[in-house]
């Protein structure tokens, strides 16, 4: 060691091994040895043979310090080391004393060896004379740094001839043999040559580990290969280009090295020498890596340069990125090299750790990411008091045996996320371990680690390896009850676990197990989670067995049977959502929670009653109804979910489930809720969102503890008045549920806390007060409900008194009864929340919700209010959230807004304000405030008369977007009164995140400055000249903004480019998101300059994606670089070169963003996105495209790529159970498991393309895609109002996060001119005047009114009854009869499923539904274009729906695929005939809907008779007709916008039947001549066609080869024997030559057995049997009866003689066993006879006379 300078932290954790000065394992038993505290001072250590570098020292990082005398910079090709017993010279802590120590001359050493030398190292250790022993007296850590200061000098013992002290012949050796240290080989490698020097004696003395002296037998691995980073043997990969590298110096100075991807870390160090002032010996030098905040030396043979490599294409670079030239740039965040002398790679001394000297207590050390190379000296004395040792992340540490040994009380051993390959063979050593955590590592096989030993484990953590089986030594593990294997690569259930009954958790998550196999020896076992493998199938019969399990979770297999599962005694949680269950009827015994959702179940049934099931979900599922006896067997249900189902109605059983707590029936297609919902008086949330409800119960009010009732989105026009209570239940009905309440109560909410992940989202003021509930047990909630709501006190009386009672209610024909007395018994002391958005409620809704004095929340928005009454606001003092949007309002009760207003969020969008009032100011709580959309138009300085925002000073949100004609103009005359300021602008409102003014007209001089925390728009809502935009937001529940959107119109300066982008950032509770902020102020800066330099042979899609990872580089180097200031201010690194960054705030460096990016050119749409923020594209037609991509860490892509950058996915689907995006901007912390490499899509823009929809994820987590594109359509006259619907609606349905939605039009882009009417004029419909939107729309939605589907309301309207010349279509499903009488349940939901198709799709291609009869439609069509176009769309889209699997797997409705694999058959068949004629047209006066009659709806109807499943077959009148409109239409198509399409005044019909028929041209469609055919009832031949489009083609050959088929088989049954036609026997001949077939194989089995010398069954000969059958001809009846005894007769001999056989000689061994000829048992038989007889005359002979 050199004297100059202080000892560093890495180094010094080195050279710990060099020390001989104090041994910290003296003997074996080093902590009780009174021997080891007085040891001589001349100890002896045993000299060594010239030895190699192990392959083992470079992966553990053992004796990686140790050199040589006179050693040289050498590679990993060295065979031959000088011998360690050298000189060493150096500065120690131990004594802060220079050393100089005399080397003993050995064998093998250099002639030129000197002491003098100060590069030579010594591997003996050495005492002080003067040294003492004492463990008593504190021991430094060596790794610490010491100042300078004198020499001394030190004996060094080489005398090996005495070696007291050291040996002790009287105890075993120092370190008990612990197996081969040298790993044996590579899994099915070669082995390396055997080294015959290597083998020692038996008995010989090992050295302790921590002496770190090089062991002899390592020698035999040091002719292996380096190995890499993965402990893979490195392969010479083709070097290729030179590749750069930055590698750091000491001083932050750094140099550019170029050199080829083998250069090895030996090489690199000796090109940094000629670039760098050398401090210190070459020798002395080495390049450390660091990965985050993790650390290592990285040995000699390692390739920095493919590790950089690997690295850079881990983050999402590629080839076409030049990956040679990126390392001349800082990557610090994913990796950095730095080029030190030992001495200063000071990272790993523990002494600079203040918490670790301080600790009193050494039971539990946390050495976790220290960086460490070996175990501190300081832990040595203590290593008898520790029972926990975490070692994680740590990857290069060394644990010594004798050190692991020393620990006697060793219970618990955490070695994760350390990137290691294999074990330290020294944890094998701790016998006591009961617990061992080795996941998030690299393990392949744990065949060597020697774990045999741990017998005694109790926990053993493996998860996120690369195990692809498990040793048999597995099956040793007696004590074992927890076993996690997630994460890994088993594809079986490996049998070495079969053997480990005392398993009580086991966890195989994550893996590809196809097949659980036998699992009856687990009678221990409580909990399996199972989830993400490959399951199929029904569970094993096995599972049986389990008795003790409690807990299956198995969620995402495809698991379709739980029958056997269901049966086990002690099962209480069942997780199987994601699977393909669909038919369940069965019980449990003590089952609380079941998930089934995302099943296609179509029936469930509980056979007996489960009192103990708490939870339920069934949803996504294929259900349309529930038996009604299913609610007796539910008595203690606590949470119900069964939304997204097909159910119409409700079983009145409801009002059986009494504990019912949560109940959601959202998105189903319910009419009407039963009365008995009343009855659910611990009802406190729910859901009925999404259905087609046109009223509800006044029954409903008497749930009297109901908190949320959302009933957004159905068909409302008035709310309940409250009505006369229910009649109590029967006695015979209560007893289930006292029953239950005396068995096992149910679990209230806290126990199911672990479920919430699962739970339906809902706002956090509801969850927060279901988690204070108490047991819903009946006696418990008695007088409690002051826990529920805070009313007034004398309302809190009644309600105790009504709740003492237990439900039964004063009736109200009482002479007292009054209004106040009957609600205090039902919820308007307790509902606080209530939605009822999107209905079609009017202003007399108030007259019952001012009845409800507790609300919190109320949402009415997109109604049909016009006014509210005055005094009613105020009706609700508590009231903070009120939501009005898209109603016709034109004031507020001013009356209302008063001072003490508990008022925060107050949404007026989208409706018809002209001017506020100015009371509004006084609401001084109000904290967002949305009037966009509206005709807002007034002086805003007129303050004491109308409202202006100065006097909120509490806004944080304020938009007045879209209002057009409003002007905000400084003020001309002089202020008084209030305040003497101009009150235009906005600087008073100091707290302000968003203002949002676009299309306001702004003559002030200056609005607010962005910044991170605040958003200004006022921008227009067209973007550049033509194209149409809208945007909307929310905060949500935040406080700072931390969503930002970014519009650049003529981007680069180009008229036809355009650059959009949505920039999500993490919520903070600090601010604003900083890293949001930065990617909307430099994206497009960086774009451009990244487009600028693409080649020839890329597009700009890789522009993007360089963008992205470059700013994120950006991003992600600052952050790493504030960090490392931040926790070492002594080494933060001053880089120079480095860009200016972003200015992050503390909380920024953690946190990260996700964002969503289009660049439109033209035509050419290039959309790109990392992480959640999901973009579509929207359809005239009205179907959707996704084009950007979720990044789910739990997807199999991203969870492969999560694993191979060192992370994991926990079950709840979380990158390293934090995060639950995997592709994002920043969170450097997770890097390189997050990376920023986009998704990035390509799509040129068509015609039929109408606009593009951006969302954050909150709107995606509450719209589906078809329900966003529906509203989007509804409104695509303005876009504006279009976005501010899809977020009205998410906060309607529940969503309480921040939102952005941002909506551009595409329809017009090839029509540059008056597009925001042209984008109106697309619609299929009739639509109102373009000039006059707002008439257009509201005649639209009182046109819709009589509609009772909440779905078919949000489409088109239906177009007028087509008069005259009429396109009529019949459509009918092939096989229905069947399908119904063999899947009555099944076809229940198929045909919702089938009838929603259809008339979602006659809304949108324009269609009249004429009537329907079972399921068949008869629908007319104005055009014939129109006609086959939906024709096609329904025949393409019925491919597409989930239809239930009983459907599926039935053969009506198995799928079937063309040669190319194109599916052409799948789910219900439905055949269809279309004509043209002009019909007789009359208005039924029942339905008042137009009917049709005469020869030509007789003639479509027959046609449609002809056609098979899946056939679209047409007239000769059609086909002439479409013949016809491609002529007239194909050259004003042609012309493009020259055409008839130029002008507004257009006739509509013209520019339907133009875009209908570029629409069938686009997909291609064919005509095959069926010729002529004889129609039912008709008199002449009709020609008929058969049209099928492009895409279907096939299932003409399909159809032509069945019937070929079909035609074969006739023939073949023609030509085939059968009976008369005058027969009057009923047997068919089939069963008869069936029969002869048994009588011969019975024969052939008689004959086979006669034979001693069989070995096998023979076949029977059956040609007379084949020829017979078909030689043809008619066969007599008297042949056939005569035949048949024949036939029985032989059956019945054949079967007499088998059994005679098997009374002689029993089958049991097999029957072939027992031949024998005939005669033979003949003979046993008739001596056995014989016998009997002896027997029976002997007995009459004793028998004495009575």
């Amino acid at each position: 060691m050199r004297g100059n300078g202080q000892p560093s932290a890495m180094a010094s954790a080195s050279k710990v091994k060099d020390k001989r000065g104090q041994s910290p394992t003296p003997s074996m038993r080093s902590a009780q040895s009174t021997q080891s505290q007085q040891a001589p001072d001349n100890q002896r250590s045993p000299g060594g043979a010239p030895q190699k570098r192990s392959l083992l020292d470079k992966v553990t990082g053992r004796h990686k310090n140790d050199k040589g005398t006179g050693e040289k910079l050498q590679s990993s090709s060295v065979t031959s080391l000088p011998n360690p017993i050298a000189a060493v010279t150096g500065k120690t802590r131990a004594d802060k004393n220079s050393v100089v120590a005399k080397p003993a001359k050995t064998k093998g050493e250099p002639a030129n060896g000197s002491a003098s030398q100060k590069k030579e190292h010594s591997r003996l250790p050495f005492k002080r004379k003067d040294t003492v022993a004492d463990t008593s007296k504190q021991i430094k850590d060596p790794n610490t740094q010491a100042p300078e200061d004198g020499a001394a000098l030190w004996h060094l013992d080489t005398d090996i001839t005495r070696m007291e002290g050291i040996v002790d012949h009287n105890q075993p050796p120092m370190t008990p043999p612990a197996g081969p240290e040298v790993y044996s080989g590579w899994p099915g490698g070669e082995q390396p040559p055997k080294n015959q020097a290597a083998e020692e004696e038996k008995g010989a003395w090992e050295v302790p580990d921590s002496w770190a002296v090089k062991r002899v037998q390592d020698d035999n691995v040091g002719r292996l290969k380096e190995v890499d980073d993965e402990g893979n043997v490195a392969k010479d990969e083709d070097p290729g280009p030179m590749y750069f590298m930055r590698i750091f110096r000491a001083d932050s100075t750094f140099a550019v090295i170029s050199a080829s991807l083998n250069t090895t870390a030996a090489e690199l160090i000796g090109m940094m020498a000629k670039k760098t002032f050398l401090q210190d010996e070459l020798d002395n030098y080495q390049i450390v890596m660091r990965k985050q905040d993790t650390s290592r030396q990285l040995e000699q043979g390692e390739r920095p340069l493919v590790m950089q490599k690997r690295l850079l294409e881990l983050a999402g670079y590629r080839q076409n990125d030049k990956l040679e030239d990126l390392g001349r740039e800082d990557h610090g965040y994913l990796c950095r090299f730095t080029f030190l002398p030992a001495k200063m790679s000071g990272y790993s001394s523990l002494d600079r750790d203040p918490g670790f000297n301080r600790t009193k207590n050494f039971r539990n050390i946390d050495l976790s990411g220290k960086n460490l190379i070996t175990i501190p000296i300081t832990l040595y004395q203590k290593a008898t008091e520790i029972t926990t040792l975490n070692l994680s992340r740590n990857l290069k540490l060394d644990i010594p045996k004798d050190f692991v040994q020393s620990c006697t009380q060793l219970r618990e051993i955490k070695y994760t996320s350390n990137e290691a390959w294999r074990l330290p063979p020294s944890l094998s050593l701790a016998n006591k371990l009961t617990m061992l955590d080795i996941s998030n590592n690299r393990l392949e096989q744990l065949d060597h680690a020697e774990m045999q030993k741990l017998t005694g484990l109790v926990s053993l953590k493996l998860s996120n390896n690369k195990l692809t089986g498990l040793p048999q030594y597995f099956g040793n593990y007696h004590a074992l009850r927890s076993l996690n294997l997630s994460s890994n690569s088993l594809s079986e259930f490996p049998d070495a676990l079969k053997d480990l009954t005392t398993l009580v958790d086991l966890d195989i998550s994550f893996n590809s197990i196809s097949n659980l196999g036998n699992l009856s020896a687990f009678s221990n076992l409580e909990r399996l989670w199972a989830t993400n493998n490959k399951l199929s199938g029904p569970f094993d019969d096995s599972f049986s067995n389990l008795t003790n399990l409690k807990e299956i979770d198995a969620r995402f297999n495809a698991i379709q049977n739980i029958d056997v599962v269901s049966k086990l005694p002690k099962l209480e949680m069942l997780m199987l959502g994601h699977n393909s269950v669909s038919q369940f009827e069965g019980t449990f015994t003590k089952l609380k929670v079941l998930f089934l959702n995302h099943n296609p179940v179509t029936n469930f049934d509980l056979s007996t009653p489960v009192p103990s099931l708490s939870v339920l979900n069934l949803a996504s599922a294929k259900l349309a109804r529930l038996p009604d006896a299913l609610f007796m067997k539910m008595s203690g249900l606590t949470k119900l979910t069964i939304s997204k189902n097909h159910f119409v109605s409700l079983s009145a059983h409801f009002g059986l489930l009494s504990k019912l707590e949560y109940l959601s029936i959202a998105k189903n297609e319910l009419s009407r809720l039963p009365p008995e919902v009343g009855r659910l008086t611990e009802l406190r949330y729910l859901d009925i969102r999404e259905n087609n409800l046109s009223m509800l119960p006044s029954e409903l009010w008497y749930a009297k503890r109901l908190e949320t009732l959302n009933v957004s989105s159905n068909v409302l026009s008035d709310f309940p008045k409250p009505g006369a209570p229910l009649p109590p239940l029967p006695d015979t009905a209560v007893i289930p549920s006292q029953q239950a309440s005396n068995q096992n109560p149910s679990p209230d909410f806290e126990e199911l806390g672990k479920l919430e992940d699962f739970q339906m989202r809902r706002p956090s003021q509801a969850s927060g007060m279901l988690s204070v509930s108490s047991s819903p047990g009946t006696a418990s909630r008695k007088g409690s409900v002051v826990s529920y709501n805070s009313a007034k006190p004398s309302l809190i009386a009644r309600t105790n008194t009504a709740g003492s009672t237990t439900g039964t209610i004063t009736p109200v024909s009482r002479k007292d009864s009054s209004l106040s007395s009957r609600l205090a018994s039902t919820f308007a002391n307790s509902l606080r929340h209530l939605f009822l958005a999107d209905n079609r409620l009017e202003d007399d809704v108030f007259n019952e919700l001012v009845l409800l004095p507790e609300l919190r929340i109320l949402n009415l928005s997109y109604n049909q209010l016009y006014d509210i009454p005055q005094r009613t606001i105020r009706r609700w003092p508590h009231l903070t959230e009120l939501y009005l949007s898209g109603n016709d309002l034109t004031s507020l009760p001013s009356e209302d807004l008063e001072e003490g207003s508990s008022l925060k969020v107050l949404h007026i969008n989208n409706n018809k304000f002209q001017v506020l009032p100015a009371e509004l100011g006084k609401v001084q709580k109000l904290a967002i405030l949305d009037v966009g959309s509206n005709m807002l138009k007034y002086n805003v300085s007129n303050w004491p008369y109308d409202w202006n925002w100065n006097w909120n000073h509490q806004l944080r949100y304020l938009n007045l977007s879209g209002n057009k004609r409003l002007e905000i103009k400084p003020s001309q005359q002089g202020m008084s009164g209030r305040d003497a300021r101009d009150l235009t602008d906005f600087s008073s409102l100091t707290n302000l995140r968003i203002l949002g003014l676009m299309d306001v007209t702004l003559t002030i001089p200056s609005v607010p400055d962005q910044g991170p925390d605040r958003r200004v728009r006022t921008a227009g809502s067209i973007i550049g000249t033509t194209m149409p935009y809208g945007m909307a937001d929310t905060l949500g529940r935040n406080e700072h903004l931390s969503i930002l959107d970014m519009v650049v119109p003529r981007f680069r300066g180009h008229e036809d480019e355009i650059l959009i982008g949505l920039f999500d950032g993490q919520s903070l509770s600090s601010g604003g998101s900083r890293v949001a902020k930065y990617l909307h102020e430099k994206f497009k800066h960086h774009f451009i300059e990244e487009l600028e330099k693409i080649r020839s042979d890329e597009n700009p899609g890789d522009a993007l994606r360089r963008t992205y990872l470059g700013l994120n580089k950006d991003l992600a180097t600052v952050a790493t670089q504030m960090i490392d200031a931040k926790e070492h201010p002594s080494l933060a690194l001053a880089h120079r070169g480095s860009v200016s960054g972003p200015d992050l705030g503390e909380d920024d460096l953690k946190s990260g963003s996700v964002a969503t990016v289009m660049y439109l050119h033209g035509m050419e749409l290039y959309m790109s996105n990392v992480g959640d923020a999901q973009a579509l594209l929207i359809q005239s037609e009205g179907g959707h495209k996704v084009i950007t991509k979720k990044h789910d860490p739990a997807e199999n892509d991203e969870r492969s790529r999560i694993r191979e950058a060192g992370g994991f996915v926990s079950r709840q689907g979380k990158l390293n159970d934090k995060l639950d995006i995997s592709r994002a901007f920043g969170y450097v912390e997770l890097t390189p498991c997050v990376i920023a490499a986009p998704h990035v899509c390509k799509v040129d823009i068509k015609d039929s393309d109408e606009m593009i929809l951006l969302a954050s994820r909150e709107l995606w987590d509450y719209l589906t895609p078809e329900f966003a594109v529906d509203v989007a359509r509804q409104e695509r006259g303005d876009l504006m109002r279009a976005a501010q619907k899809l977020r009205d609606l998410a906060i309607a349905f529940g969503a309480t996060g921040k939102i952005m939605v941002m909506m551009i039009g595409v329809s017009d882009l090839r029509k540059r001119e008056k597009a925001r009417f042209r984008t109106h004029s697309m619609s299929m419909g009739p639509s109102g005047s373009p000039d006059d939107y707002f008439t257009a729309v509201r005649k639209g939605r009182r046109g819709r009114e009589t509609v009772g589907d909440s779905k078919l309301a949000r489409l088109d309207q239906e177009v007028e009854a087509p008069m005259g010349e009429v396109t009529l279509v019949f459509t009918d499903i092939k096989n229905s009869t069947i399908l119904w009488e063999t899947y009555p349940i099944a076809m229940q939901s198929a045909i919702k499923m089938h009838n929603e198709v259809m008339r979602r799709h006659l809304r949108i291609i324009g269609g009249y539904e004429v009537k329907t009869e079972g399921d068949a439609f008869m629908v007319a069509f104005p055009t014939v274009t129109s006609a086959l176009l939906w024709a096609f769309t329904i025949q393409s889209q019925l491919l597409e729906v989930q239809w239930p699997q009983e459907i599926l797997n039935s053969v009506h409705g198995a799928e079937m695929q063309d040669a190319d694999g194109n599916v052409i058959f799948r789910g219900l068949s439905v055949r269809m005939g279309i004509h043209w004629g002009r019909p007789v047209c009359e208005t039924d006066p029942v339905t008042r809907r137009m009917d049709y009659f005469g020869p030509m709806v007789n003639r479509a109807a027959r046609i449609e008779g002809v056609a098979d499943g899946g056939q679209v077959c047409v007239s000769s009148d059609f086909i002439q007709e479409v013949q016809k409109m491609l002529e007239s239409h194909i050259e004003s198509d042609r012309s493009g916008s020259t055409g008839s399409e130029d002008t507004l005044t257009d006739d509509l019909l013209s520019q339907a039947i133009q875009r209908e028929l570029r629409s069938l041209s686009s997909q291609g469609f064919e005509v095959k001549d069926l010729g002529q055919r004889n129609l039912k009832g008709l008199e002449n031949p009709e020609y008929i066609y058969l049209m099928y489009p492009h895409s279907l083609a096939s299932r003409l050959v399909a159809q032509q080869q069945k019937v070929e088929a079909e035609t074969r088989a006739t023939q073949q049954a023609e030509q085939e024997s059968r009976k008369t036609r005058n027969s009057n026997l009923t047997i068919d001949t089939e069963n008869v030559w069936d029969l002869w077939n048994v009588s011969l194989r019975l024969e052939m089995l008689c004959s086979t057995l006669e034979s001693t010398e069989s070995k096998s069954l023979r076949p029977p000969e059956t040609a007379l049997l084949e020829w017979i059958k078909e030689r043809g001809g008619e066969i007599t009846d008297r042949f056939l009866v005569n035949f048949v005894e024949h036939q029985i007769s032989r059956i019945e001999t054949c079967v007499s003689s088998l059994a005679v056989r098997n009374m002689i000689r029993p089958f049991s061994d097999g029957m072939l066993n027992q031949a024998c000829p005939m005669s033979d048992i003949l003979g046993e038989l008739s001596s056995q006879l014989e016998e009997l007889k002896t027997y029976k005359e002997q007995a009459d002979f004793t028998m004495a006379p009575s």
